[in-house]
């Protein structure tokens, strides 16, 4: 019996996600996984906090592993993180909801023949993972409404009056829709409806 083929080092922002990373890719017999840092790793995975923009755990792999292939796991990212992601050598981007055990095991074996992307297509594959590029799925329709009266402008209290709710309750429901998408804040929740043609 032949040992594994391909090696692979897993950057992650905490521990457990590490442990649950591991844990996945320990299933594939072809897979072996290398402490993070080991120079000679074939694929890089790297997964980010859901709601970090700015990458610093795909920023860290790069300056300990090399330029590798990689898969990033990640929450939705602007057009500059995913141009970042290209530029490390990321081949896939994969939402936190989709990275199961036998997904992930396949795009870290396609990831080390795959030929380099672009951050269009990065953006396109992820889209694509979480409802295309139709994201009306991913939105509320009070959700839907309070976004459109932020984008023309209006404060939560004349959201509020307009809707038959109190501020707390037009607060609670942009919170929520925040927090269910990985947003960081409004404008990023205006931008997400806006790209998702709803506003």
């Amino acid at each position: 019996m032949s040992g594994p083929d391909l090696r692979v080092a897993v950057h992650t922002a905490d521990p457990l996600t590490l442990a649950g990373l591991v844990g996945m890719l320990s299933q594939a017999e072809e897979l072996e996984v290398v402490p993070a840092g080991t120079r000679g790793a074939d694929v890089l995975v790297a997964a980010e906090d859901p709601v970090d923009h700015d990458l610093p755990v795909l920023r860290r792999a790069v300056s300990e592993q090399g330029g590798l292939p990689g898969v990033l796991i990640t929450g939705p990212l602007p057009p500059e993180g995913y141009r970042s992601a290209a530029a490390a050598g990321v081949r896939r981007a994969l939402p936190h909801q989709a990275a199961g055990t036998e997904l992930l095991i396949a795009e870290v074996l396609a990831a080390r023949t795959a030929v380099t992307t672009t951050a269009a297509r990065l953006a396109a594959g992820y889209d694509a993972m979480v409802g295309g590029p139709d994201e009306t799925s991913r939105f509320h329709e009070r959700e839907i409404r309070v976004l459109r009266m932020i984008a023309d402008g209006k404060d939560t209290g004349e959201i509020g009056a307009a809707m038959g709710y109190s501020q707390r309750t037009i607060k609670n429901i942009l919170h929520q829709a925040q927090h269910r998408l990985a947003l960081r804040n409004r404008a990023e929740a205006v931008a997400a409806a806006i790209r998702a043609g709803l506003i």
